[in-house]
Formats: structure tokens, sequence, C-alpha cells
């Protein structure tokens, strides 16, 4: 298995628990990724640098920091409670989760990725 590949394997398990874990907590309340608003433009250009990974890779290099904006948007709504809570919302103050690190650290493993790509494929002077 090359580098490139590796990274791109590290990168989408960071992605897949970045959905799996909560992006804020309201007390005791874990708020998924999904109630946040524009949840769909991080999962979006996350879902976009992964497939591009292997046939566009300048295009998956655009996304990934698309991811990191994205996941950064997405990140600073978590205190809109009117957006994440139908009805009645907790009281408690919000504080952020798990998930917007790892959506993070998704694009930094993707553009780790395609720098090896780039530097393996750079011929050797001989």
């Amino acid at each position: 298995m090359t580098q490139p590949a590796k990274w791109t394997i590290v990168s989408i398990c960071l992605t897949v628990l970045a959905v799996l874990v909560p992006w804020a907590h309201y007390g005791d309340v874990d708020v998924e990724l999904s109630r946040l608003p524009l949840w769909w433009a991080y999962l979006g250009a996350a879902v976009v640098m992964h497939a591009c990974s292997r046939v566009a890779r300048p295009v998956a290099a655009v996304f990934a920091g698309v991811a990191v904006v994205a996941a950064v948007v997405v990140a600073v709504g978590y205190d809109a409670s009117a957006h994440v809570f139908e009805h009645v919302a907790p009281t408690a103050v919000p504080r952020p989760g798990l998930g917007v690190l790892f959506a993070v650290a998704s694009a930094a493993a993707q553009a780790a990725g395609l720098r090896a790509h780039v530097r393996a494929t750079r011929s050797v002077p001989a």
C-alpha cells in the first residue's frame, strides 16, 4: 500500500468519526452534525474531497480547504439553539464537540496524502 493511500484511509476514517461523534453539547444533550445549520455543506465537501482523491487530485486539494471552511462554518452554528432544537431549548451553555476536530483532521490527513503523492511522483535526479 502506498503512502498516499494510507493517508486517504486515515482521512476517510476521520470523516466517519466526525459524522458519528457530537458536534456540540448542551449540558447533557449531545448534538449531532445533522442537527446543525448547513451540515450538508461539510458533508458534501468531504464526500467530494474523498471521491476526487484518486482521480482529480487538484480538485481534492481545493475541496480539502473547502471542507475545513465548511466545518468551521457549521461549528460556529452550534450556538443557534433555535435551529438545533425544534421546540424547547435547554438553558445550558453550549460548547463545541469533537466532531469539528475530527473534520479538520480529516481534511489535514487528505492534504498530507495529496502531498505525499506529489512527492512520490517527482522524478529523482540522477
